[in-house]
């Protein structure tokens, strides 16, 4: 597969989709892979035609996280380096979206696949589907992952689902309110249009207002400011 389509963007009406595009590889990230959700994300963002996102992946996959044979082989791609602050910006650019973002989870979100579904307003998850926010057991930190916990969930809910290490089905992250809604495993995609498309026909200045007044009154620290703290504790 070229990189030019490891990512791919639809447009359909008012509702736009972010479509992550390695199915071989359950949609596993790379660098290029991050640079081109950064750069299409943004596009998305600047059109004034798209009032909402989806978020998904390519053959029925979610995010498995990170392509680790990509990032520890014995040949280190020069976008390794660059890899932790891209990944980064584009979870502010989520962050400071005026524009709600859906996540459609199917099968799994691991690790930073996890992060890229938590950053997501509405979550629409498969019942069977499951996702693992850190490998706790290991040592192994997932700043991120806690960052969305720590601004949307609080301490509580951060500590259940780090500490404890363990994978949460569809219907747990529902129970949990991390996630809007469980459907059978298919149905998933259906869903997350469904919701997007009733978005959509909202007032636009009220959407974006809306979620600009919630913001405001939550926490008044940037993405990079939460992070910063948990990389120094």
């Amino acid at each position: 597969m070229s990189e030019e389509s490891l990512v791919k963007v639809k447009q359909y009406g008012y509702r736009g989709e972010l479509i992550l595009n390695r199915a071989d590889k359950k949609n596993a990230l790379t660098g290029p892979l991050v640079c081109q959700l950064k750069d299409k994300l943004q596009v998305l963002l600047d059109n004034p035609e798209c009032r909402v996102i989806i978020i998904r992946g390519a053959g029925g996959v979610f995010c498995a996280g990170l392509d680790l044979p990509s990032f520890f082989g014995d040949q280190k791609p020069e976008w390794v380096s660059e890899f932790p602050q891209n990944w980064q910006s584009f979870h502010e650019a989520l962050y400071n979206s005026d524009k709600p973002i859906i996540g459609a989870l199917e099968k799994y979100a691991i690790a930073a696949g996890a992060a890229l579904a938590l950053a997501c307003d509405f979550l629409i998850v498969g019942e069977n589907a499951v996702l693992h926010v850190s490998e706790v057991e290991k040592g192994i930190l997932a700043p991120l992952n806690i960052a969305w916990l720590l601004l949307k969930w609080g301490t509580g809910r951060a500590l259940d689902l780090v500490l404890g290490g363990e994978r949460q089905t569809g219907v747990e992250l529902v129970n949990k309110g991390i996630a809007y809604a469980a459907v059978s495993d298919e149905l998933v995609v259906e869903k997350a249009r469904e919701i997007a498309d009733r978005l959509a026909g909202f007032s636009p200045n009220g959407i974006t207002e809306t979620i600009r007044a919630i913001r405001a009154a939550g926490s008044k620290d940037s993405f990079a400011e939460v992070l910063t703290r948990i990389r120094s504790s």
